[in-house]
């Protein structure tokens, strides 16, 4: 099975950013479309699901904002597709693949609701 550069790209950056993904039995990740195209706007939404999600130990960078909820190590990055909807990818790593399922299910649902109410978006 070939995978899409954004799968690839996804799972690289969980590899990296996650010292314990090494620890973890279950990598769990779902992409959404967000109701933005711009790539910016995407990680500002997800920096605001890590704030009212009372994200742990959070850090943000310039592709990725992630940070611990219930257990599970969460990151979330986003792809920017011109005038297409932008893609966000929500990972959730755990110990048990249930927890990280949820919570990153959860999470990416969070992402996929926001609305922008300010132009541009």
């Amino acid at each position: 099975m070939k995978l899409s550069s954004v799968t690839t790209s996804a799972i690289a950056i969980a590899t990296l950013a996650c010292p314990v993904i090494a620890m973890a039995d279950g990598l769990y990740f779902e992409k959404v479309a967000v109701k933005t195209s711009a790539e910016n706007t995407c990680l500002r939404f997800a920096r605001d699901v890590s704030r009212n999600a009372h994200f742990q130990n959070a850090h943000t960078s310039n592709t990725e904002v992630a940070g611990t909820i219930d257990g599970v190590y969460v990151a979330i990055t986003c792809v920017g597709r011109g005038q297409q909807p932008a893609i966000a990818i929500v990972m959730g790593m755990a110990p048990a693949f249930d927890n990280a399922k949820r919570v990153g299910h959860t999470v990416a649902g969070k992402m996929q609701g926001i609305v922008c109410f300010d132009t541009p978006c």
